[in-house]
């Protein structure tokens, strides 16, 4: 269907069949191919994991509330409906790690597990560039592999399930955030947000997908969701929700 892309195996396994007396029919279905194996391509052609953008909006277009609204109600303030917050558990479960910024760290305290599907909890990459997150919040629990990247001139002593990495932040933080994880063999990023993190992947052109749940109720003021941009590949109802997918047919690689 495919020829690997992998450079140790790249055609290696046609040769042999070929000379083994098969006889080989190459390209079989091969858009179809691509797209069940576009995270493993991703890594080997573009040098990079599969990112996937993800965000919940209002109905009229915005991520979340006023901060003054936040400070008063500083518990996580849910957009999409629990149905559509199962299914985002559910894709945690398939890709190798989760990316976050220090806002969203700080305001809403999550645990980014598979708690509602049944699997393997991502990879927690964490945005922290001053080392503000609380010892408290549940990033910091030990109980995923974690990694802060900050810009600290010392990093402090890793923990068990927990690294500190020093990054430069003064430019192209999502390139640098990537290669890391390129290095570090991860196939897949989810990126969660906040909205500064969603928006720097977007404006770098280093996202592969947009999965974006519209909720039905408006919240009339607030932070505005981004623009989503690329190719609208399908939009479907999940529970009151409507979940779109955009495809960045263009994105850029290392």
């Amino acid at each position: 269907g495919l020829r690997d892309p992998h450079t140790k195996v790249a055609g290696e396994g046609i040769r042999r069949l070929k000379e083994g007396g098969c006889e080989v029919l190459a390209g079989v279905l091969e858009a179809r191919c691509r797209e069940h194996h576009r995270r493993f391509l991703s890594f080997h052609e573009k040098k990079r994991p599969y990112v996937i953008l993800k965000w919940a909006q209002s109905s009229d277009g915005y991520i979340a509330p006023d901060p003054g609204e936040r400070e008063e109600r500083p518990e996580p303030y849910w957009i999409s409906s629990p149905l559509s917050r199962q299914m985002v558990h559910k894709w945690r479960t398939e890709e190798q790690a989760i990316l976050i910024g220090t806002r969203t760290a700080l305001e809403d305290n999550p645990s980014l597990t598979a708690r509602t599907w049944k699997g393997k909890s991502p990879i927690r990459l964490v945005i922290d560039r001053n080392l503000q997150i609380p010892e408290t919040n549940h990033l910091l629990d030990n109980t995923v592999p974690t990694v802060l990247f900050h810009q600290k001139d010392k990093s402090p002593e890793n923990k068990t399930n927990l690294v500190y990495q020093s990054l430069d932040f003064s430019t192209d933080l999502p390139r640098k955030i990537l290669a890391y994880a390129y290095k570090a063999g991860v196939l897949s990023v989810l990126v969660e947000g906040g909205l500064k993190t969603l928006r720097s992947f977007q404006d770098s052109g280093l996202w592969d997908e947009a999965r974006v749940f519209t909720a039905s109720k408006a919240l009339l003021s607030g932070l505005p969701s981004p623009v989503p941009s690329g190719r609208n590949e399908k939009t479907v109802e999940i529970g009151t929700d409507e979940l779109t997918v955009w495809r960045n047919d263009v994105a850029a690689a290392f």
